[in-house]
């Protein structure tokens, strides 16, 4: 079963005049879950190692600094063995 974590955070002291305050900065992070998330059931919901039967996990992490109000989103694949992980790259990698 396919499995997703997300770990999302904020750091940094808030700024006054910050563009997103403590609300929206969550919208945004419920709206990566959600829009991440799909992305990844879409393209993994029936892929399975057809040697080994494991779905792949991803977990992906956000860290918000609140002092340059910039996200950054990392990836990452945990697979049951090398093979897996570049068949699960390469439909990582392919649009739409």
């Amino acid at each position: 079963m396919l499995q997703i974590v997300f770990d999302l955070r904020a750091e940094g002291d808030e700024q006054p005049d910050a563009f997103l305050d403590s609300t929206e900065l969550e919208l945004m992070f419920a709206g990566t879950r959600r829009s991440a998330g799909d992305a990844l059931r879409r393209k993994f919901a029936t892929v399975i190692c057809g040697e080994h039967g494991s779905a792949p996990k991803f977990t992906i992490s956000g860290v918000y600094d609140r002092a340059t109000e910039q996200m950054d989103l990392r990836y990452h694949v945990d697979t049951c063995c090398k093979a897996f992980l570049l068949r699960v790259m390469q439909i990582l990698n392919q649009r739409a």
